[in-house]
Formats: structure tokens, C-alpha cells, sequence
């Protein structure tokens, strides 16, 4: 199979964009100025191409039911225009993905990692036995934008008008956009204040062309991957695919808000709630900064001393905090931040660094018990 061009290729190219592969398909690298794109994303508004992401929609007289039998937080009570944040386990209580869940009126959308929508929606449709759901790939179908920086809430009022905005993470709404009908979600994806647009693919240039030519008073700035990468890494944000995997147990990688305790079973749910309560995990997710100029490299190891205790799964240098850091797992017992470590370039160079609280920016740490 052939690489997928998203379907505002050729848009992205008349902006100047410099495409890279990431998984089945071709995307905006950066447009010629990633310390702008970034700048525009931290301090004004951006708006990036995202449809690559996996995107399912479920429905059926029991999807919820359904559902709530293979996710791990309780989408039973979700009201119609507003999500959460939850994840699908192996029977080990290991993730094969986490996800945004979304309640429609008569159906569930579920936005994925890209690539991840073939893996899930073969998984649900092998547990989904006699339920009475379906579940429909609507990811080359369906465009996403996503809007981000602190003048996005002033771009999306003065588009949709103030009163029609999402008010809280995860609620949603019908729109229309350019005389486009969009679903329109406030989310998350940056730590900045930020909005995603759903839009089906054959309208998405003109939702596209009215969000540039509305931004221009508010400064955006076409974002592409290498900024979006260094501002989830400063908002703590892991990724599936980078941070998490088919080893990774959801407390490990700390997405606790993906995590019901109190709802019924579900895959996996006695493997998580047998740590919860008696036990405890042996790895964490947390943040390192590096005291030299070198950023760390994915799969770096952090020593303390001649002992392995961690590695490094995603890195940038952070130009608001002006030093590298990363993302990574270290053992509970060095977990406390503040513990100085080392960290082995795989040219066998140390550079010492400290543990540090997620998120970097844009945000308060939470600190979570097990």
C-alpha cells in the first residue's frame, strides 16, 4: 500500500511545507519556521492538519453497552456533547490504545492515534459477538483541524459566535463552518486552550480557507508536526505509539484520567484494580531536564550510576525553558522529583540531568497514590 496524502496535501504545499512519513501517511514536517510555529502555538493561535488520526464511530441499539464492556472509564453516564478520556486493555491489563471517546446523540465517536483505527476497530469488532453495534472507519472520510494558543477561544467565538462554544474539555457541538457542517470539541492536544474541528474531507479546504483568513487578526500560523511535538512534550502529554505500548500498564504511563474504579468490568479491569488497591507499578512516567545542551535520544538510558533505572521515550529542547528535556520511565524508588541522574547518549557521551513533575508547562502536576 502506497503512502496517504492527508486531504489538504496540496494546500500545505503552497504554503511551503516540508513533509515527512509517519506512519501510512505524509505530513506537514514544518512550514519553513518551526521556532514561529511554535511561538505562534505558545503565545497567539495555530491550527494544524490532523487527519490523520483514527477516527470510529459506533452505534447500534447496545453500542454503549457494548462499550462500556472494553473501555476502562464509564461511558454509560457520558451525556450527548460531551467525552472523556479512556483507554482498551489486553486481558493482562497491558493498553492496546488509549483514546478521546465522544457521545453523540445516537452514536459514540472515538478519535485514536493514527493508524490505531484498523487495530481497534478489528479488536471491537472480534469482541463485539452478539451485540447489537456497529462500528464504521470514518478516517479518510473525515477531516480534523485542531486549534491551539491562548487567542484560540477569540478566533473560534468570533467564527461560531461566543455563546456556541464547547466549555469544557471533551464537550462538543454541531456547527457550521464556511457552510460546512462541523462537529466542533474543546480538547487538549498542547496544553494551551484548544479546539478540534471534524469536518468531512471534501469541505475541509473552505473550513481551512475561512480559520486562516478569520486568524490573521489573532496572528496564526500554520503549525506542523516538529512544534506540535515539542509542546505535548512541555505539557507531559504521552503519546501512544512513543510513550506507551502493548507493555505499558495505563498507571505506569500516570493517564489516570482515562480510569474508573467504581464502573463494572471490563478487559483488563482486575489487573488494574488489583494495583489500585493492593499493589503498586515498578515504572513511571515522568520528565527529565538535562543540565547540557544536548537533547536526549529516544531509547536513551538513565543511570544512576552503573545501574539502569530508566529511559528516555520522547525529547525536545524547550525554548521557553531553554534546556532539553524528555519524557521517560524510571523506577519507583528514584521517581521523587528532583533525583539527579544520568542519562547515556548511545555514542556512550553521559549528560546528567533531574527527574522533574509532568507537565512541564501548561498545567498543574497532579500528584496520584496508588
Amino acid at each position: 500500500m502506497g503512502i496517504k496524502k492527508l486531504p489538504l496535501h496540496i494546500v500545505h504545499e503552497s504554503l511551503g511545507a516540508a513533509f515527512r512519513e509517519s506512519g501510512e501517511w505524509l505530513v506537514p514536517e514544518s512550514y519553513g519556521d518551526r521556532p514561529g510555529e511554535y511561538e505562534a502555538a505558545r503565545n497567539r493561535v495555530s491550527i494544524a492538519d490532523l487527519s490523520d488520526r483514527g477516527k470510529l464511530r459506533l452505534g447500534g441499539k447496545e453500542h454503549l453497552k457494548f462499550l462500556q464492556g472494553m473501555l476502562t472509564n464509564d461511558v454509560i453516564k457520558l451525556e450527548e456533547g460531551k467525552g472523556m478520556y479512556a483507554a482498551i486493555l489486553t486481558v493482562k491489563g497491558r493498553m492496546v490504545s488509549d483514546m478521546r471517546v465522544y457521545r453523540e446523540k445516537d452514536s459514540v465517536l472515538l478519535d485514536l492515534e493514527p493508524g490505531l483505527n484498523t487495530k481497534v476497530g478489528e479488536l471491537l469488532k472480534k469482541f463485539r459477538l452478539s451485540y447489537k453495534a456497529s462500528i464504521d472507519d470514518l478516517t479518510e472520510g473525515t477531516g480534523l483541524l485542531s486549534i491551539h494558543g491562548p487567542r484560540a477561544p477569540d478566533l473560534l467565538g468570533e467564527v461560531l459566535g461566543e455563546k456556541n462554544l464547547p466549555a469544557n474539555e471533551f464537550d462538543h457541538a454541531r456547527a457550521s463552518v464556511a457552510g460546512r457542517e462541523v462537529t466542533v470539541i474543546k480538547t487538549r492536544r498542547t496544553g494551551e486552550e484548544g479546539y478540534d474541528i471534524y469536518a468531512l474531507t471534501d469541505g475541509l479546504a473552505d473550513v481551512w480557507g475561512l480559520l486562516i483568513e478569520k486568524g490573521k487578526d489573532f496572528g496564526i500560523k500554520p503549525a506542523g508536526r516538529d512544534a506540535l511535538e515539542i509542546l505535548r512534550i512541555e505539557a507531559g502529554i504521552p503519546v501512544y505509539g512513543i510513550d506507551m505500548d502493548e507493555e505499558t500498564l495505563p498507571i505506569e504511563a500516570g493517564i489516570w484520567d482515562a480510569l474508573n474504579f467504581e464502573k463494572g468490568c471490563y478487559v483488563g479491569q482486575e489487573v488494574i484494580a488489583r494495583i489500585k488497591w493492593r499493589g503498586h507499578v515498578n515504572w513511571h512516567l515522568l520528565g527529565f531536564v538535562s543540565d547540557g545542551g544536548k537533547v536526549p535520544e529516544t531509547g536513551s538510558e538513565v543511570l544512576l550510576g552503573e545501574k539502569k533505572i530508566g529511559r528516555v521515550t520522547s525529547s525536545a529542547f524547550s525554548p521557553v525553558l531553554g534546556e532539553p528535556i524528555a519524557l521517560g520511565y524510571i523506577r519507583r524508588e528514584f521517581k521523587e522529583p528532583g533525583t539527579r541522574v544520568e542519562i547515556k547518549f548511545q555514542d556512550g557521551s553521559i549528560e546528567h540531568a533531574e527527574v522533574a513533575a509532568l507537565p512541564f508547562l501548561g498545567g498543574q502536576a497532579v500528584q496520584k497514590t496508588e
